[in-house]
């Protein structure tokens, strides 16, 4: 049996997006099969509650012994608010859809990427972007007005 590949998970990331009706989802996933996901909740939960920020939180409920083993896979680059939590976490890979400079086409973004505010920090992350992007831009288009 195929193990699940990075689509499989942002497709996820996209769903809990669509079902939270908002352009941002994410899933953290542990070595074992297990994951956590969430979406963007600021309007209920105030101006921390991003899709990262909300799995974040969660992250002690999933089965690993090292942070550095979990992937998170989000819909939109981490801000760099999102980001600099993964640094605290120890999270050891990201993996996003659209990149801030394409998502501040369509909302207001501090455009500082995740490369750089990892590459400031102490920890590696291994990053990658553009995966699903097309969707994940779709999610942005949507979501204006």
């Amino acid at each position: 049996m195929n193990e699940p590949d990075d689509s499989f998970w942002m497709r996820m990331a996209i769903d809990l997006a669509i079902e939270g009706r908002t352009a941002y989802g994410a899933v953290l996933i542990d070595g074992e099969g297990g994951q956590i996901g969430g979406f963007n909740t600021t309007p209920l939960h105030g101006p921390t509650a991003h899709a990262e920020m909300n799995i974040i939180r969660r992250m002690t409920e999933l089965d690993y012994d090292e942070a550095s083993e979990l992937v998170l896979y989000t819909t939109v680059e981490p801000c760099p608010m999102c980001m600099s939590a993964v640094v605290w976490a120890g999270i050891g890979k990201i993996v996003f859809g659209a990149s801030i400079t394409e998502a501040s086409r369509y909302v207001p973004q501090i455009r500082i990427n995740a490369q750089d505010v990892a590459a400031a920090s102490w920890l590696h992350i291994e990053i990658l972007g553009g995966v699903e992007k097309a969707r994940c831009l779709e999610l942005l288009e949507n979501s204006i007005g």
